[in-house]
């Protein structure tokens, strides 16, 4: 997947995002395809997109035949304020923080604490997990996928992968990043950008530079491509 520039996406959380009275402004396509609050999902899924504000995401296998997506909140939430579902033609299940066309204050985005939890049928490979996360934790745990993308700003990621994606791609900004992944895993990481700290309990293989804020670690037999652009960003790579 081709990625935007980091600085484009500040730009347009910044710009297009953000007004001056310190509010959000939620917008999505084709909002009257959406379904409000939780489901048994009972369409075929073969991709996951999530666009989240505030609170956190947890991604998790399950013994149930079907995904189930859910919300809580320290508070009662009104309609208004719950999450947005729709599964389109492609079996893509997307995920909206709220409803569509409102602004909401940010601090009161922060007080509402919202967790979305996603459970996924322990046998279903998908082909992309795709996550959009301001100021909110994201778990995946032991979810088959081909692909993952993350894009974060104050963001962080926590992901258990006993099986690795053939590809992870993330934009980060002021982000911390922990891949759980199988000893004997394999990966090249491909740095772009101001990591902080980079952090391995794997032996590490091979460092390279491809530029001047370029760097290429190699990781066992490389063969998961994981593809970060960061500003003040952490990686840190644990064994299972």
């Amino acid at each position: 997947m081709k990625h935007l520039p980091i600085i484009t996406i500040i730009a347009s959380l910044l710009l297009a995002s953000c007004n001056f009275s310190g509010n959000v402004n939620f917008d999505f396509q084709h909002p009257e395809r959406y379904t409000t609050g939780d489901a048994i999902l009972e369409q075929e899924i073969n991709a996951i997109s999530i666009d989240w504000f505030s609170g956190s995401i947890d991604i998790l296998n399950s013994d149930n035949p079907s995904v189930s997506i859910c919300e809580e909140a320290d508070g009662a939430l009104n309609d208004t304020l719950r999450m947005r579902h729709y599964v389109d033609e492609n079996g893509k299940l997307n995920i909206q923080f709220c409803k569509n066309g409102i602004s909401l204050n940010t601090k009161k985005l922060k007080n509402l604490k919202k967790r979305l939890v996603i459970e996924v049928p322990r046998s279903l490979d998908l082909d992309e997990i795709e996550v959009d996360a301001v100021n909110a934790d994201v778990t995946i745990d032991s979810v088959l996928s081909r692909e993952v993308t993350l894009d974060g700003v104050n963001a962080t990621l926590d992901a258990f992968y006993p099986i690795l994606p053939k590809e992870i791609n993330i934009d980060a900004v002021n982000s911390h990043l922990t891949l759980h992944v199988p000893t004997t895993a394999g990966m090249t990481i491909d740095m772009d950008g101001v990591i902080t700290s980079f952090q391995s309990e794997l032996p590490v293989g091979k460092r390279g530079k491809r530029g001047k804020k370029d760097k290429e670690i190699i990781l066992g037999d490389g063969k998961c491509e994981v593809d970060i652009d960061a500003v003040n960003g952490s990686l840190n790579i644990k064994s299972l």
